[in-house]
């Protein structure tokens, strides 16, 4: 079979014995052969190749792999009306433009009930973040002045907070008996229409679907992930259903899908109607639908909620803004025993923990498994970490626990952290990739799109440069290099994905699946790495255009 000689202005193989290369050979899929192209050229004399120089003006990187994603849901959600406080990306490429005030989201809300043509049919919105429009909040009141009778629901962008009308509260059958945590009421006791956390599932696969489009859906997400730029992403929240693992896997394999996907069984939400050995018996059975476009990756669990939506589980002093401590979605004693098993028979495990006291939690609740089953090169995650001390860093690293940071939280919500929630003094370390860099601990930085935009290269960004949307730089001494970065989306979330022996960087044996750019990241002024074009991704050999 001949042999394809990919030449570009520079190849970034992050391979250690590679000091430039501007040439990658590759043979069935995988890459044979790196260096600069004389090199090249001359070691594989006399093969049958073919010389690649479409992207000699480009600059190809491994491809970027996104640790910590919602594929199908950003694919979903890109069929809504858009009610964040910034630009959104199409699936062709166009963009719903951004609502950055509350009154901008009353008005598009109305448009898009007038779009509606059936009375009865549910008007659902996403992206809205109350802490994007000067901390205003959306109230059923609100949404009943939009329509009385047509159900609506709201969708934060953090994923942890809905909100509905009247309409959509009748609808679920939630009204003023309900007393779960998160039905929110007012100072009086009334009825807000925002919904928190666990109390999500009243309405969410029973009167909301978000994933509305299904496979359609898939396909949008994949789409959308290769025009960023990816290779691999992932399903870092799965919820398998009769059917559905089936039809995702269909998707995913088909040779025209054009990323890979990791899925994570969301355990914690697998856990409410089955019991442990249920649980246990159906990861078994999803381990079977492993291929190398889709496979099993950890089995995900959440102990708290989201920082901006008041909900994460913080240490003292707490909320600066005087809110209550957040919700547990999972008990760390309970957590443990449901770890446990997974834990004793080998697999991976990824914990959301966002506030400190969920962190800490979290490192605790792995010491313990450790210390009951010891085990290597576990590589156990915990996802977010977007408040950890150095302290709990350090005792991190001495378990081995993998870190998986959202940079992007940086700009989207560090001012809001700086004067609302942590306060300024803890708001400097968050999402601290500078400490996890210089501590050695392994790791990978994230979107957790579709809570923000699924952009590799914006996440390099915020890490490399800690600009809030005021443009205050936050934490000056937790930024690091545009190679470490990139390292970070790339080798960093393969080995987060436990599978860095055949991902993340471009080196023989590995699968060839690169990102071509319009320049080189780690070249370019820092403040521009955001702006690099993505002009095609490579998935096992094969150029997808953008």
């Amino acid at each position: 079979m001949s042999i394809t000689v990919f030449v570009a202005r520079s190849v970034v193989t992050l391979d250690s014995a590679v000091d430039f290369a501007n040439a990658v050979a590759v043979q069935d899929g995988r890459v044979l052969h790196t260096g600069r192209l004389e090199e090249v050229l001359a070691d594989l004399q006399g093969q049958d190749l073919v010389v690649n120089e479409q992207f000699a003006d480009q600059v190809i990187v491994p491809g970027f792999i996104e640790a910590h994603s919602h594929i199908q849901g950003e694919g979903a959600l890109a069929r809504y009306p858009w009610v964040g406080a910034y630009p959104r990306r199409a699936v062709d490429g166009s963009f719903q433009p951004g609502c950055p005030t509350i009154d901008d989201v009353i008005a598009r809300l109305h448009r898009a009930h007038e779009e509606l043509k059936d009375p009865s049919e549910t008007l659902v919105a996403v992206g809205f973040d109350k802490s994007m429009v000067g901390d205003a909040t959306i109230t059923r009141h609100m949404l009943d002045a939009i329509s009385e009778s047509r159900p609506i629901w709201v969708m934060q962008s953090n994923g942890h907070v809905g909100h509905a009308n009247t309409a959509m509260l009748n609808k679920a059958g939630v009204d003023d008996s309900n007393t779960e945590e998160g039905v929110h009421r007012d100072e009086t006791g009334d009825l807000t229409g925002e919904i928190r956390e666990l109390s999500l599932a009243l309405f969410l696969g029973k009167h909301v679907n978000l994933n509305d489009g299904g496979e359609a859906s898939i396909w949008d997400g994949g789409h959308l992930s290769r025009q960023a730029g990816c290779t691999m992403v992932t399903e870092l929240a799965f919820r398998p259903a009769k059917g559905e693992t089936e039809a995702y896997a269909a998707v995913v394999n088909n040779p025209q899908f054009p990323v890979r996907v990791r899925f994570a069984p969301l355990i914690t939400f697998m856990s409410i109607r089955k019991s442990p050995e249920q649980v246990f018996a159906q990861v078994q059975e999803l381990e079977k639908f492993s291929t190398e476009k889709f496979a099993m990756g950890p089995l995900k669990f959440i102990s708290d909620g989201s920082i901006q939506g008041r909900t994460a589980r913080m240490r003292w002093p707490g909320y600066c803004c005087g809110s209550p401590n957040g919700l547990w979605m999972g008990d760390p004693e309970v957590l443990y025993q449901q770890m446990l098993p997974f834990h004793k028979a080998g697999y991976q495990i990824a914990m959301h923990a966002n506030g400190d006291e969920a962190i800490e939690a979290g490192v605790g609740v792995f010491h313990r498994l450790l210390e009951t089953h010891p085990r290597f090169d576990h590589r156990h995650r915990l996802e977010h970490v977007q408040m950890a001390s150095d302290a709990m860093f350090r005792r991190m690293k001495s378990l081995g626990i993998c870190v998986n940071l959202f940079a992007n939280h940086v700009y989207f919500w560090g001012d809001t952290h700086r004067h609302d929630t942590m306060g300024p003094a803890k708001a400097r370390h968050l999402d601290a990739v500078g400490t996890v860099v210089r501590m050695g601990i392994p790791h990978s930085i994230h979107s957790d799109a579709p809570v923000t935009p699924l952009a590799p290269l914006f996440t390099m960004w915020c890490a490399v440069n800690r600009i809030t949307s005021s443009g205050h730089v936050l934490g000056e001494a937790e930024r690091i290099s545009a190679i470490d970065a990139l390292r970070a989306v790339t080798i960093g979330s393969a080995y987060l994905l436990n599978c860095d022996e055949e991902y993340g960087s471009i080196e023989v044996g590995k699968f060839a699946d690169f990102t071509v750019l319009s320049a080189d990241p780690c070249a370019v002024d820092p403040m521009e790495i955001k702006d690099i074009q993505v002009i095609a991704t490579v998935l096992g050999g094969t150029v997808q255009m953008n």
